[in-house]
């Protein structure tokens, strides 16, 4: 059968239909496809911007929580420093309002070797000071009865008050052996005092300071603190001498001359005031100073400020008028004692 010519045009209308539809389709799928690859690249922009968003709301909360601790712990430390720097003040204000009252009859004592001897030096009592090894936990205020201050050396002395019969660094028994049987003698490792005192007609109190608690312990470590005080204030370590001093009148006391068993420079241990004047001349009268002039008057200027009561005598009797205490070392000596810690001395001991 013959083609018929005629449906050639109907074909080609019939082709071209079918590829606008397949075109058609074609361009709609891709449109499709790019509209869904466009909402998927903007739902992960928005969720990109909303975890960012959170992780800034979330590091701002952060921030402000950790400000607000840090404000916390700021202010709970400012009040314990205030409350710390009021009860030093108080404790300050009771030892100096209490110290001369202690401390009058070794003064007394002193300034009269001084004045007898005619020594260039300064007395100063009761010097009230924070030591600078101690935590804000556990800080505390210091006392050292007397400080005596010559070119030459410089001297801590710890007045002891005590009346009775004090033994210091003598066991009882090796004064008075009829004692063997009355005291535990056994504990008796220097250093260490016994005091013995007549309460009443009938009883006997015995009171024993062992060891820390011995004076001459107790007085090479106040030495130690006080170095350490005047090295940081002045960059200065001075090389403190020390004494005990049994002050009362009434007092009998059996010691040895000097104790020197923490192993340190020994101290002077007295109970009469001639014996007090002879530590007094040893040490002002050394052939070598140690110190300037102008360095003893900063010491006592420093001293002073601690709440001290000054006394000078010879070439110091006139407070000088120089500028306050000088911060360059130039003179550099060691300790005399070794550091400790003790709690807060006892102004009556």
């Amino acid at each position: 059968m013959p083609f018929d010519q005629s449906l050639v045009p109907w074909i080609i209308a019939a082709l071209l239909l079918v590829a606008l539809i397949v075109v058609a389709v074609v361009l709609r799928a891709r449109a499709t496809r790019a509209l869904a690859a466009a909402k998927a690249a903007a739902d992960e922009q928005a969720r990109a911007a909303r975890q960012q968003h959170e992780a800034l709301a979330a590091a701002h909360d952060d921030a402000l929580a950790q400000a607000t601790d840090d404000h916390a712990r700021e202010r709970d430390a400012l009040a314990e420093q205030r409350e710390a720097a009021l009860t030093e003040a108080k404790q300050a204000r009771d030892l100096v309002a209490a110290g001369l009252k202690w401390e009058a009859t070794s003064r007394d004592d002193l300034a009269e070797a001084c004045r007898q001897l005619g020594v260039d030096a300064v007395l100063l009592t009761n010097v009230v000071f924070v030591p600078v090894a101690t935590s804000a936990s556990s800080r505390f205020v210091a006392q050292v009865d007397h400080v005596l201050l010559s070119e030459t050396g410089v001297m801590v002395i710890e007045n002891k008050g005590w009346n009775g019969i004090v033994f210091d660094g003598l066991t009882p028994s090796s004064v008075f052996p009829a004692f063997a049987g009355l005291f535990d003698e056994t504990t008796m490792t220097p250093p260490f005092a016994l005091q013995v005192v007549k309460d009443s007609p009938t009883v006997l109190t015995v009171r024993t300071h062992l060891g820390r608690d011995a004076p001459a312990s107790q007085v090479r470590r106040q030495a130690q603190r006080l170095s350490d005080r005047v090295q940081a204030e002045t960059g200065v370590r001075l090389w403190f001498d020390t004494c005990v001093f049994y002050s009362h009148r009434d007092a009998t006391v059996f010691a040895t001359e000097r104790d020197a068993t923490d192993g340190g420079a020994a101290t002077a241990i007295v109970s009469h005031r001639s014996q007090l004047a002879g530590v007094v001349r040893e040490l002002t009268s050394r052939p070598t100073k140690k110190l300037s002039r102008a360095r003893v008057d900063d010491l006592a200027r420093l001293f002073a400020s601690y709440g001290a009561d000054v006394l000078r005598f010879g070439a110091h009797a006139q407070e000088p008028r120089e500028a306050p205490v000088a911060s360059t070392p130039q003179v550099s000596v060691a300790s005399a004692s070794e550091a400790a810690d003790v709690q807060l001395p006892d102004p009556t001991e």
